[in-house]
């Protein structure tokens, strides 16, 4: 199974703010140059025949809808940002640097602002990835976030989650992971967060 994985574009006034689950706007305009520079990196066969899922914000469905058209987009709500809890809405310089202390030695198992853990984005990851194998999809295409993008690749062995926290997550990026039936029972392992 070969999965495009794509980030939104770039939502309007968030610079340096924690939005994680929230339903932050993104320009038309972005959403327009995002279609295209993501158009111009999958093959015309897959924005056609394939189908395209979509996290339920506002600013992945948008390019969702654009790259679809005429078609729908599939929203999958597995497929959302990671929960961030308190921090969300929070400028990251207001997190207090013992708490993003606490997460980056625990990427696994801390709980940012009492939200969600890394582990429990895994297992919604690890939950489309069933459901898409069940229904014997050859190419699929996803519009998701950063977080979502991050765990996918850890599972896939592109590198450690650690080295991939670090790493960009460029608004727009296409990410293609091609999955064997034996990656995507290996991706649904529990991960050890030691």
């Amino acid at each position: 199974m070969q999965i495009y994985l794509i980030r939104h574009p770039k939502p309007l006034d968030v610079l340096g703010a924690c939005y994680g689950r929230q339903d932050v706007a993104v320009g038309a305009d972005e959403t327009r140059a995002a279609a295209i520079v993501v158009r111009q990196q999958l093959p015309a066969s897959v924005l056609q025949n394939a189908p395209i899922y979509t996290s339920p914000l506002s600013r992945c469905a948008t390019l969702a809808r654009a790259l679809a058209a005429p078609g729908v987009p599939l929203v999958d709500h597995d497929l959302i940002e990671m929960d961030f809890g308190s921090w969300e809405g929070r400028s990251w310089d207001a997190v207090p640097r013992a708490q993003l202390d606490g997460w980056a030695q625990d990427l696994w198992g801390y709980r940012p602002g009492g939200g969600e853990n890394t582990q429990a984005v895994a297992d919604r990851w690890n939950r489309f990835l069933s459901r898409l194998h069940g229904m014997d999809r050859e190419t699929v295409v996803a519009v998701t976030h950063a977080g979502i993008i991050r765990v996918a690749l850890a599972q896939a062995g592109r590198r450690d989650l650690g080295e991939l926290a670090e790493a960009p997550v460029e608004y727009g990026a296409v990410h293609a992971l091609a999955l064997s039936d034996r990656s995507v029972a290996l991706a649904q392992r529990v991960e050890d967060p030691a």
